[in-house]
């Protein structure tokens, strides 16, 4: 699999316009080899589900990221590059999530779906799920366990984590006005766990 069929897929174009055709093209073919190592040693635990997060999600922002340190760009910088690529992703999801929202009774609908969901999509092999809520008012679970922290603190990179979790924001942010997200902390951020809480409102 290549970058083009993740979820960075635009990621070659942001290169040269970032930083020129020469030096843009040759970060891209870095963040490419660097993805390929990082599928050749992955460990999917088994699961379709992960593997689709490795291939699509988790990884490319991380080869991304490893191959900006290796252009000697500073950490903070190359965060920030990657954060750029990451939200762009994220807002293509945000729209997803304004289709459900147009939809008639869409809180009831995302209710009776979510648990289903989260099971085919984020099992057990790599996340922890706590559910807490979920009901006519709210629909709240922690995460105990991410696979997405789990692997940038073993790839040497726990800092990249945030930039996962940020994009949550923006993509849950297309269910208003039907449904409210909020959350209090991440397992990246120093908590004790990520909690998820979507509001009717």
């Amino acid at each position: 699999m290549t970058i083009e069929e993740t979820a960075l897929s635009f990621l070659k174009q942001d290169c040269i316009q970032e930083f020129g055709e020469k030096r843009g093209e040759e970060i891209y073919n870095h963040t490419q080899t660097f993805y390929a190592q990082l599928l050749e040693n992955s460990d999917d635990r088994g699961s379709k589900a992960i593997l689709e997060h490795l291939q699509k999600k988790l990884f490319p922002p991380m080869a991304y990221y490893k191959a900006l340190l290796a252009d000697g760009i500073s950490q903070q910088e190359a965060l920030t590059y990657v954060k750029k690529e990451t939200q762009k992703s994220a807002s293509i999801k945000k729209q997803e999530m304004e289709r459900l929202a147009k939809m008639p009774l869409t809180y009831t609908v995302y209710r009776l779906g979510v648990k289903k969901f989260m099971k085919k999509n984020f099992p057990d092999e790599g996340w922890q799920t706590e559910w807490v809520q979920c009901d006519g008012k709210e629909i709240h679970f922690n995460l105990h366990k991410c696979i997405y922290w789990d692997l940038t603190k073993s790839h040497g990179c726990p800092e990249l984590c945030c930039v996962y979790c940020e994009n949550d924001n923006i993509s849950f942010s297309g269910l208003l006005p039907k449904i409210r997200f909020k959350r209090t902390g991440t397992l990246g951020e120093g908590a004790s766990f990520c909690d998820f809480h979507f509001i009717k409102v």
